[in-house]
C-alpha cells in the first residue's frame, strides 16, 4: 500500500515511497538502477525507522510497516 496514511512517520521516513521501491525491487528480483536512484534521493531511509510503530497504529491495512522498513535496509543497504 501506498496511500500514506501510516504518516507522519516521526523520523521523517516517507514510508509510502519506501514501500514502493521495495515493492519495485522485490518484483524485478533486483534492485533496477533507477529505482535505486530514487531511493536514494530519499531524505529519510528504512534504516532511520526505530520502530515505534506509530505507522502500524495508523495503517487500516494492516500492513506490517516495521518489517518492509527492515527488508527495504537489507536490500538498499540504508
Amino acid at each position: 500500500m501506498y496511500c500514506g496514511h501510516c504518516a507522519p512517520c516521526p523520523k521523517g521516513i516517507d514510508v509510502a515511497s519506501v514501500t514502493k521501491f521495495l515493492n519495485l525491487a522485490k518484483a524485478q528480483g533486483r534492485v533496477p538502477e533507477t529505482v535505486r536512484e530514487h531511493y536514494e534521493a530519499l531524505t529519510g531511509k528504512a534504516g532511520d525507522c526505530v520502530k515505534c510503530g506509530a505507522c502500524e497504529k495508523r495503517c487500516p491495512f494492516g500492513v506490517s510497516v516495521m518489517e518492509n522498513m527492515e527488508l527495504a535496509k537489507n536490500i538498499f543497504g540504508k
